[in-house]
């Protein structure tokens, strides 16, 4: 029992350890820079602290992207800090990133097929810490290009101290995401480039997972998933104990739920739901909202989908569309009828913005039975 709490505790305690000596590092150097830079100057750069640390999260995640787009994934979710940008079917829309969980920076690229995804996949994983390596390079240049001034004015004094920030900060999330690492739900680039590279099953259990995501992302509906293949990947799963098996549940259960198996798809919901805690926490919220969801419109048990729902938490993340068709199941179970009917008009134009076409395939049906449902009540009492 105790060698597997150490075993745990080995990444926190590097992860701390690598932050505590970047930030002793950047204390001392804040320090002598004080002690020897313009009273303006030093209230100019804490200034800027956060504006600058919210740039070097973007040049990580962009790096991401782009290396995304040079493979031909489709680009759909940017976010850095409080600022979050989706792409929509009008359109990239920004929209304030609420959530803390994700507010570290986030890039969300979709496979379109499965053509050498785990080459492309690697790839992608692989721009962050590159991106953060390259503006490391950049900054520094410039600081030192900076510093070879003798009186620089006021303004390239602060841009030279800044840059030096920004070095040190590009360097330290450069680390951070190049070593192999798993905590908390997420894994690291590095982890995640290891995994693919290295062979066996669990490169196997990674491309499997990762064609299952991109035949459901490109517009292919559950009932027509390659069930064999998750069900080798939950059993690889298992096998090697993947915290990311838990989204194999997710996956058959929506298989399960298309092809009318509801038996089926309440066992690989609760394992699901079970699992949540391998989960991203800011992804979490998704969980309970597709219980609430099922329990709902499935099983129409409006006590166990207020259960759910009352768990669920709202998210910039989790697409519109499956929020408000749940609100619209859970009030045709409460004969609120009106508002149930405009919930399904509301949810039928979010399905276009949905990024997972698979499921907005589904989603679009469920829809067109419950409008169906309301306008039959509707004549009834008429």
């Amino acid at each position: 029992m105790k060698k597997k709490s150490l075993k745990q505790l080995k990444v926190p305690i590097l992860l701390a350890a690598l932050g505590g000596c970047a930030g002793f590092f950047a204390a001392q150097s804040g320090l002598n820079a004080a002690a020897t830079t313009p009273f303006p100057i030093v209230i100019a750069i804490a200034i800027l602290f956060i504006p600058s640390f919210f740039l070097v999260i973007a040049m990580h995640e962009g790096g991401h992207a782009l290396a995304g787009m040079l493979v031909n994934f489709d680009f759909r979710l940017y976010v850095v800090g409080p600022f979050l940008w989706e792409k929509e079917l009008e359109g990239w829309k920004f929209k304030w990133n609420r959530n803390i969980n994700t507010s570290g920076g986030l890039v969300i690229c979709l496979p379109t097929d499965s053509k050498n995804i785990r080459q492309r996949f690697a790839f992608y994983a692989a721009g962050g810490p590159v991106g953060s390596l390259t503006a490391a390079a950049v900054v520094w240049s410039v600081y030192k290009f900076l510093s070879l001034m003798t009186t620089p004015p006021m303004t390239l004094q602060v841009i030279s101290e800044v840059c030096w920030i920004m070095f040190l900060l590009s360097l330290l999330i450069f680390l951070l995401t190049a070593l192999p690492f798993h905590a908390n739900g997420f894994s690291s680039d590095g982890a995640r480039v290891l995994r693919l590279y290295r062979g066996g099953d669990v490169a196997q259990f990674e491309v499997l997972l990762l064609k299952a995501v991109s035949v459901s992302s490109s517009g292919v509906r559950p009932s027509q998933w390659n069930r064999d293949e998750l069900k080798e990947a939950l059993l690889l799963a298992n096998k090697i104990n993947a915290p990311m098996g838990i989204y194999l549940h997710y996956f058959l259960y929506h298989y399960a739920f298309d092809i009318g198996e509801l038996d089926q798809a309440e066992l690989h919901l609760t394992d699901y739901i079970l699992g949540e805690e391998a989960i991203p926490e800011g992804f979490r919220s998704a969980v309970s909202l597709e219980a609430a969801f099922f329990y709902a419109f499935a099983r129409r048990d409006l006590e166990k989908s207020k259960h759910f729902w009352n768990k669920y938490k709202p998210s910039a993340i989790i697409p519109k569309s499956s929020v408000l068709a749940t609100e619209a199941a859970i009030g045709l179970l409460k004969n609120e009828n009106e508002r149930a009917k405009e919930k399904i008009k509301n949810a039928f134009q979010e399905i276009p913005n949905m990024m997972d076409r698979g499921i907005a395939k589904v989603l679009t049906e469920r829809l067109q039975l419950m409008r169906e449902q309301v306008n039959r009540d509707r004549e009834r009492t008429s």
